[in-house]
């Protein structure tokens, strides 16, 4: 590939935050609330229907007296303390808000069920399409075509769910012009993998993805963001009977855009018809430590602010762990200190100084099971 076509792609594919990263002016507002713009103002609290809910997630998201290891109001872990929190390879924690109102149902399968019954649900094709906006800056939107399945007995067996990449292409609506070139890149994801653990009851940990033999390195960030809705549309089943109104809350150790998160997923059941389940999801999540490594960030930076949300709604069917539908968007915001730390406001009132902002949308869209067939029937 021409090297002037490689340095298109870099910037249209891989864009890192830095390339987008903003200086703040005094004059600038540097709270991630200010960064959001005038939207922000509504954003940067958890945008769910239920205040309980809400009030159930900041109380699982915070610490008890004299427990520091629970987020601090910046979105930012002190070292150490997330690893106290949820250490990395630890499955999803699960706590149940509320059991909703009766009749109930108990969501996963039935008692005299294979032990590999729900993960086993996730199987076959599914679409994904992604797409994400980087401080003003519009990626490409992207259409996946996945195969989900089980590793090899001598690689994780059931207890791992593999998704490979079948085939991606640029989605048909895009919100930029696309450079030349940019669909056969696209296509070289073909054969790349997003493996996740997966306990019986949808319990998920250690993501990690691995490109394709013929995938562009510069593509990794694209595959990461498709790994990171997987774990998203996958939904850790409670461990009781519940009905509609049921809430509950998912501590996870992930990633989100590539950063070291703990998140915390709100679920709450909306409607119920048969074995198939409406449900709004609120997530909300905070960094691990400060030390975030993005490409092109002066040397000596550090994390100061973060602040990640993102909302949705997804369908489920009773004994499965994969939504067959979801569409889910998210928001983050980080404020990075240059080297040598924030200087202090010139004036009082006003904003400290040496920080750099950037700020990334994103959307995931996902089809699977009978719902993809039914998709794939419509002109």
């Amino acid at each position: 590939m021409k090297r002037a076509m490689l340095a298109s792609l870099a910037v249209a594919l891989a864009a890192p935050l830095a390339a987008s990263l903003v200086a703040c002016e005094d004059k600038k507002p540097t709270t991630t609330e200010a960064a959001k713009g005038d939207g922000g103002a509504g954003a940067d609290k958890l945008a769910t229907a239920d205040p309980k809910l809400a009030k159930a997630l900041q109380a699982a998201a915070s610490a008890s007296a004299g427990n520091d290891s629970g987020p601090p109001p910046n979105g930012v872990f002190a070292d150490g303390a997330a690893d106290h929190r949820h250490a990395k390879g630890t499955p999803t924690k699960v706590e149940v808000v509320t059991d909703g109102a009766a009749p109930k149902l108990t969501l996963a399968p039935a008692a005299d069920a294979a032990t590999d019954a729900a993960r086993a649900t996730s199987y076959g094709l599914a679409g994904l399409e992604t797409v994400a906006v980087q401080s003003g800056h519009p990626m490409p939107a992207i259409d996946f075509t996945l195969m989900l399945g089980p590793a090899k007995k001598d690689d994780g067996g059931s207890d791992v769910l593999v998704a490979t990449v079948k085939a991606a292409k640029p989605a048909q609506q895009q919100m930029g012009q696309m450079p030349p070139g940019l669909g056969q890149a696209i296509a070289s994801l073909q054969g790349s993998e997003f493996r996740m653990k997966v306990t019986p009851d949808g319990r998920e940990s250690d993501m990690a993805t691995s490109l394709g033999k013929a995938a562009r390195p510069e593509l990794d960030s694209l595959a990461q963001s498709a790994a990171e809705a997987l774990v998203v549309d996958t939904v850790p089943l409670p461990d009781r009977p519940v009905g509609i109104g049921a809430q509950w809350i998912a501590e996870s150790r992930m990633q989100m855009q590539g950063i070291d998160v703990v998140a915390y997923r709100a679920y709450r059941i909306k409607g119920i018809d048969g074995d198939r389940m409406h449900l709004t999801l609120d997530v909300k999540a905070y960094a691990a430590d400060k030390n975030v490594q993005v490409q092109g960030l002066p040397e000596g930076s550090n994390l100061e602010q973060f602040e990640a949300e993102a909302q949705g709604e997804l369908d489920l069917v009773r004994g499965e762990i994969l939504a067959r539908k979801a569409d889910v968007k998210q928001q983050i915001v980080l404020v990075f200190s240059g080297p040598g730390g924030a200087t202090a406001p010139q004036q009082p009132g006003q904003p400290p100084g040496n920080l750099l902002t950037a700020q990334v949308q994103g959307q995931a869209t996902l089809v699977r099971g009978d719902d993809l067939r039914q998709a794939l029937k419509q002109p």
